[in-house]
């Protein structure tokens, strides 16, 4: 027999898992056309059939709104809970770089990169790799996917070193959003 000092909390983590298969979260799926679409497409239908509504934009926006305009109004919404961008193309990176300014959506957004594109183990040091930088200092979520080559993993000092290198910029030019 267990102890009673523990029954409240098991009965405690019962209702949470009972919580958690009610809860309900609204995801929007940005990238590239083509085939990312069609993957986008797959994706949601996954996380439909598990419970979580995904948004692709370009089935549920309405044709003669432009969507940079929908797109900004409807993630901006309390109702959205993250919005997935894969940089796969200048209008995802448009996506990704117009929503990490929109202090409403950013701390919504999760980006994801190549990993050749990704300031952590990328060597790439373009300007859109210096963006996706300040968003993972500023918010956390930028990740490396879809690598078919060995990816650089930096170690602790340079990890650490490179995130609060830019976190003294951003706060320094008072463009931290905390």
């Amino acid at each position: 027999m267990k102890p009673t000092s523990v029954r409240p909390a098991y009965a405690g983590l019962r209702a949470l898992e009972r919580g958690l298969g009610q809860a309900k979260i609204m995801v929007a799926l940005l990238g590239a056309g083509g085939q990312g679409l069609a993957e986008r497409r797959r994706i949601a239908a996954v996380l439909d059939r598990s419970g979580i509504a995904a948004i692709v934009p370009e089935d549920e926006l309405p044709d003669d709104m432009a969507p940079s305009l929908a797109e900004k109004a409807l993630f901006s919404r309390n109702e959205v809970d993250l919005v997935f961008v894969n940089v796969e193309s200048w209008g995802s990176a448009a996506e990704f770089a117009q929503f990490h300014e929109n202090r409403r959506i950013a701390p919504k957004l999760r980006v994801l990169v190549p990993p050749e594109h990704h300031p952590l183990h990328g060597g790439d040091r373009g300007y859109l790799t210096d963006l996706y930088l300040s968003h993972l200092t500023e918010f956390g979520h930028v990740y490396a996917i879809d690598g078919r080559a060995r990816v650089r993993l930096p170690s602790a000092l340079d990890a650490i070193g490179l995130l609060s290198a830019r976190q003294r910029q951003v706060k320094a030019l008072g463009e931290t959003t905390s």
